[in-house]
């Protein structure tokens, strides 16, 4: 039990340092829906034929967040280095408890993001969705992805000097399967219909994130 207590401890300590700063929230948020808004004016629902709705809509989603997942997420662990708590972090916390609540914070974060922007990019693109369930499932899993990979690639260049070129050059190649294994499953969300085997693919793929990551973390954190 003092492992949960412990990921439950770094879990709480982010919200609560997320909420007197707001800096992912408002950079997440902002991203996001200032992104939206372009691409519905831009596109709308007459913008996109109904031919190309189904497969074009879904990439345009997840695009939407993965960049504003990493324009917010990247600060996960910059903040501990640059508030000199990382010290005191890795003194009291042990290294795959922090992996796991920086996880649950993102994964916290990204659903949130989630629930705010996918109702309204389905009302601006006008894009129906035949199965709810599995828009969940890819939303859910996507985020689940996306979050891990974030917090581990963000912490590999939290100390480096160029960490805001190189976390897009080392996240985006362990985001590219997740993205395209989201995109189809979102696809066969608004088609109704899905090949099988994408969604175990995307759990699994998942899975191998946060193993690799309890695996390569605490080598990461403790140079």
């Amino acid at each position: 039990m003092w492992w949960f207590r412990q990921v439950r401890a770094v879990f709480v300590k982010d919200w609560r340092t997320e909420l007197r700063t707001r800096h992912a929230l408002h950079t997440i948020a902002l991203f996001a829906v200032s992104t939206l808004l372009t691409v519905s004016l831009a596109l709308g629902p007459a913008g996109v034929s109904a031919e190309t709705r189904t497969s074009t809509l879904p990439v345009i989603l997840w695009i939407i967040l993965l960049f504003a997942a990493a324009a917010g997420l990247p600060r996960c662990f910059v903040a501990e280095e640059e508030g000199h708590t990382a010290a005191a972090l890795r003194l009291t916390a042990a290294p795959s408890a922090v992996f796991a609540g920086k996880c649950a914070f993102a994964v916290a974060l990204l659903v949130g993001l989630e629930l705010l922007l996918t109702p309204l990019f389905l009302a601006l693109m006008g894009l129906e969705i035949a199965d709810a369930a599995m828009l969940v499932t890819a939303l859910v899993l996507g985020a689940l992805g996306l979050g891990t990979a974030s917090v581990l690639v963000a912490a590999m260049v939290a100390q480096a000097r160029g960490r805001g070129a190189l976390f897009p050059v080392l996240s985006f190649p362990l985001l590219i399967p997740l993205l395209l294994l989201a995109v189809e499953l979102t696809r066969g969300a608004v088609a109704g219909s899905l090949p099988p085997g994408v969604a175990e693919q995307l759990l699994l793929y998942d899975a191998s994130l946060i193993v690799a990551g309890l695996m390569l973390f605490p080598v990461i954190w403790n140079p």
